[in-house]
């Protein structure tokens, strides 16, 4: 699903069994930023409102069991009660990830169909990695090949931990365990509001990422991934709009921050790896964030 982080692309394959998928995510899409945490850690929330609540009221939530044979039993039961479900694997153990054997990272999965010992998958994320371009897949796998991928490591990495927890936009409860997937139930409690201090919009956050990004050269690779996830999100719900009223007096506007933001990821990912071989450049990054804020200016 062009634009949309390995999260977002399995929730609307999720969401579209049931409801229009592209209008809940284009509508959710927000830039928001924690900037009190201590040793420059930047937690990024990319919806509004939080995307564990369902139209009809229900909401998902993380389950954890002790080992993918303990979850997918439960899993099953998922599936024939919602005709689908979401899980949580390691994408360096998924057969067509283009980081197969690389480090551990949390990936979503949609499982939307089993016959006997055999799950079909489908996971429509694609992006253009470091390492490669990385395609969509619909694909079955058996229960030995579903519980590889189902093996979480330990534990993450603590930028991979917080997108877990704020994989929906609002914290949320990651429960411990060697398997983990995404439960529908009724009702539940109000979506939790984040602690410290945020800044959220586009003014705002990018005009604190200039400052930043410009001053801590070394940190831009860190957070690629969230400023990727951002822009792909941005990216989407603009192209949404264009696509509900292709007439509109902002259509020029919409078009320029869509190409601005589309083309950020590629900006930081050079400088991130310039920076890697000690050769730091700033003003690239400041130049495009800089652009960008103008563009959204002008759309606001």
């Amino acid at each position: 699903m062009r634009g949309l982080s390995c999260y977002t692309a399995s929730l609307h394959g999720y969401l579209a069994g049931e409801w229009d998928a592209g209008a809940i995510l284009a509508r959710s899409v927000r830039l928001a930023v924690r900037v009190d945490l201590p040793d420059g850690q930047l937690p990024f929330s990319h919806h509004e409102p939080s995307l564990d609540r369902l139209p009809d009221g229900s909401f998902l939530r993380y389950e954890g069991a002790e080992c993918p044979a303990a979850a997918l039993a439960q899993v099953a039961d998922d599936l024939a009660a919602h005709g689908r479900v979401i899980v949580v694997a390691d994408s360096a153990s998924l057969p067509w990830s283009v980081t197969r054997g690389g480090p551990p990272a949390p990936h979503w999965l949609l499982i939307d169909r089993k016959i006997g010992g055999r799950w079909h998958v489908t996971d429509t994320f694609t992006a253009l990695l470091p390492v490669g371009e990385q395609p969509s897949c619909a694909s079955w796998l058996d229960t030995r090949q579903l519980s590889a991928a189902m093996t979480l490591p330990a534990c993450w990495q603590p930028q991979q931990a917080v997108r877990n927890t704020l994989a929906f936009g609002s914290p949320v409860d990651v429960p411990p365990g060697g398997a983990l997937w995404l439960r529908r139930g009724p009702g539940g409690p109000a979506p939790a509001c984040p602690r410290g201090h945020w800044l959220s919009g586009s003014a705002q956050v990018l005009g604190f990422l200039i400052g930043y990004l410009t001053q801590h050269s070394t940190c831009t690779e860190r957070y690629l991934d969230d400023i990727w996830a951002a822009a792909g999100h941005r990216a989407f719900a603009y192209r949404w709009r264009l696509s509900q009223d292709p007439g509109s007096h902002l259509r020029h506007s919409l078009q320029q921050s869509l190409s601005r933001w589309e083309g950020l990821p590629r900006v930081l990912r050079i400088a991130g790896l310039s920076a890697r071989r000690g050769r730091p450049r700033p003003t690239l990054v400041r130049t495009a964030l800089e652009e960008l804020l103008q563009a959204e200016e002008d759309l606001s």
